[in-house]
């Protein structure tokens, strides 16, 4: 299932349709994975301690909601990721899936969240790497700088740092060194699909907690 959106756009790299790229690097929010497994090991203690209590009808009252929680962070946790190859960049989202050609973007957002402008549309990655903190983006010694006195800490500590590099700058550095060579090939198109399924799971997890709720 999957709908294809023309584009004459301006700027960026290689074949417009492929669905899937033969090489390339994927970037995942740093908590996205951790916070899925935690959540299905939750679910499963919880299942487990029912059972063996002889709650019988507690876990069967329990298990469609768990089994929709465990869906959804599945849906919105596990499975986003933004991916970047030779030919364009592949948003991997909860239910649906961007394929997008370096030749039809004509900007890229990073800042909470990173999003691909492309054939008049935009496009947000669910699984892009978030933005690194304050400590994080300047500071690679801050144990030794805190064990500092104030009154001898140069005021401008924060600009010496080395600047650390992340997912987010990767993201942009594919597109930017992309662009020359894109913007000399024909326009492509985005292609985009329904992950079907996730769909189908997904209603299916819906419906038993609808039906057990008016059971």
């Amino acid at each position: 299932m999957r709908t294809i959106v023309n584009s004459g756009t301006n700027s960026p790299n290689d074949t417009s349709g492929r669905s899937s790229a033969s090489a390339g690097t994927t970037h995942r929010a740093g908590s996205a994975r951790p916070v899925a497994v935690t959540v299905w090991l939750c679910a499963a203690v919880v299942m487990a301690w029912l059972l063996l209590a002889g709650r019988t009808e507690a876990a069967m009252a329990a298990a469609p909601w768990l089994f929709l929680a465990s869906w959804f962070v599945y849906a919105a946790q596990w499975r986003p990721l933004l991916r970047t190859d030779a030919h364009g960049f592949e948003l991997v989202n909860g239910l649906r899936d961007h394929r997008i050609p370096y030749e039809a973007v004509e900007d890229i957002e990073v800042r909470y969240t990173v999003a691909v402008r492309a054939a008049g549309r935009r496009y947000v990655s669910w699984g892009a790497p978030t933005p690194p903190g304050a400590f994080g983006s300047g500071f690679d010694h801050v144990s030794d700088l805190k064990s500092r006195p104030y009154s001898i800490l140069p005021g401008n500590e924060r600009i010496s740092q080395k600047e650390q590099k992340t997912g987010r700058d990767a993201i942009v550095a594919a597109w930017q060194d992309a662009s020359t060579a894109a913007a000399k090939r024909p326009a492509g198109a985005v292609v985009s699909s329904w992950h079907l399924p996730t769909v189908i799971v997904g209603g299916i997890a819906v419906a038993w907690a609808v039906l057990s709720a008016f059971g």
